[in-house]
């Protein structure tokens, strides 16, 4: 049986695993792209997303600003994973103006740790003809930056998703592939089954392949993904919501007063916004570093014990089978 290293080198970046990247992004978002990176290196957070569209579409003086922003978590250690931006494009309505070749001027002129593939939301129905895709395209991104690993990203249906992520593995030898996590199913625990059996199928290639689940951002999801199998996410709840410390429960941005004397942040004169955030991500890099701490010690569903709310707990423990 392979087991999940505690540490897995992608390209030239060690990634410890579990681990979540904070996502920047355009869509459904108060503030600015250039806003949101000086947050996450003000705080020196040690991984985060950023949208290829974001950066390509920004007026030129954010984008210049923005660059700088990047280079200065670079070298200060931070990864930084550049995001496709098909995400982005499609819900500013873009997607016939957001071309492989538009990333391509990103890839090649922006610096990142690694990458995901340019990937194809409307894949063929024919598995072969689908495999060849994912491959071609991963080749012409790689081509593009050889410093770094592009990631593919698989789409498809539910059910053969575990499937395609073990032929492309096989085809192209990759360390790290993704999936949306909205490709998995329709509810989290149908989802959950569905990480279990990506996880084998990659497995059963015969070496450890990190699963990384694109737009997975909730405390509680990421506990139960990385039971699953999953490894690594990415997910806009850091900024979107505000999380209760205590329960590990989301709620409205606006709601953050009620929670604000969970951190230190509560007690110092900062602004609504950058304060929350840093509440949120202050949750995030503690709520990670415990899941890794109890994984890795084969105590994962004790952790989820003592940190779910007790309903949630009991609800997953009859449906995932879930023993201490």
């Amino acid at each position: 049986m392979i087991q999940r290293p505690s540490h897995i080198e992608i390209g030239k970046q060690v990634l410890s695993l579990p681990v979540y990247f904070p996502s920047v992004s355009s869509v459904k978002t108060p503030l600015s792209i250039f806003e949101y990176t000086s947050v996450l290196c003000a705080l020196q957070i040690k991984q985060f997303l950023v949208s290829a569209f974001d950066i390509y579409f920004a007026e030129t003086d954010h984008q210049q600003k923005i660059r700088i922003k990047i280079t200065e978590a670079l070298n200060n250690g931070t990864t930084v994973l550049m995001d496709s931006g098909n995400y982005e494009s499609y819900w500013h309505r873009e997607k016939e103006a957001w071309l492989q070749t538009n990333y391509h001027k990103m890839l090649a002129n922006n610096n990142c740790s690694l990458a995901f593939g340019f990937d194809e939301q409307s894949p063929p129905d024919d598995f072969s003809a689908h495999i060849s895709l994912i491959c071609e395209r991963q080749k012409q991104d790689q081509a593009v930056n050889t410093k770094i690993a592009i990631v593919p990203i698989i789409h498809g249906k539910t059910e053969a998703i575990p499937r395609f992520c073990a032929k492309v593995v096989e085809k192209i030898k990759l360390d790290m592939i993704a999936v949306p996590e909205r490709c998995l199913g329709k509810g989290i625990f149908a989802r959950a089954r569905n990480v279990i059996e990506i996880r084998n199928a990659l497995n059963a290639t015969g070496r450890y392949v990190v699963l990384h689940l694109l737009g997975t951002g909730n405390p509680i999801s990421l506990a139960i993904y990385t039971l699953a199998g999953a490894d690594s996410f990415d997910g806009l709840e850091w900024c979107q919501t505000v999380v209760d410390h205590e329960t590990a429960t989301l709620f409205h941005f606006s709601h953050a007063d009620f929670f604000q004397k969970q951190t230190i942040w509560g007690d110092i004169a900062i602004d609504f916004y950058p304060g929350t955030l840093a509440h949120n991500l202050e949750f995030y890099r503690m709520w990670m570093e415990r899941l890794s701490q109890h994984i890795h010690a084969g105590q994962g569903v004790a952790f989820c014990k003592r940190h779910f709310p007790n309903r949630i707990y009991s609800v997953c423990e009859d449906a995932l089978g879930w023993k201490e």
